[in-house]
């Protein structure tokens, strides 16, 4: 369970970055060539990604922290008879 959890963060952290990639290119391309259909497009995919970015951001933190806290707990000992 434990590295697969490490490979779902991971994963995320990577899908965060490349939002953030994204944002930036479309904030570029519309610095470029302004126009109002651009900006409200813009104005559009910023409010999703940064949506996207925030819950995406949220399920990794409460996913570390869960990593921790079972990292935390001590083994289960069984009772011998």
């Amino acid at each position: 369970m434990g590295e697969f959890s490490a490979i779902r963060l991971s994963l995320g952290r990577f899908l965060v970055l490349g939002l953030e990639f994204q944002l930036a290119g479309d904030v570029l391309r519309s610095a470029v060539a302004p126009g109002f259909t651009e900006i409200g497009q813009l104005a559009a995919i910023t409010a999703i990604r940064t949506l996207l970015n925030f819950f995406l951001t949220r399920e990794i933190a409460e996913e570390q922290a869960e990593i921790a806290q079972d990292a935390e707990e001590p083994e289960p000992r069984f009772a011998t008879p």
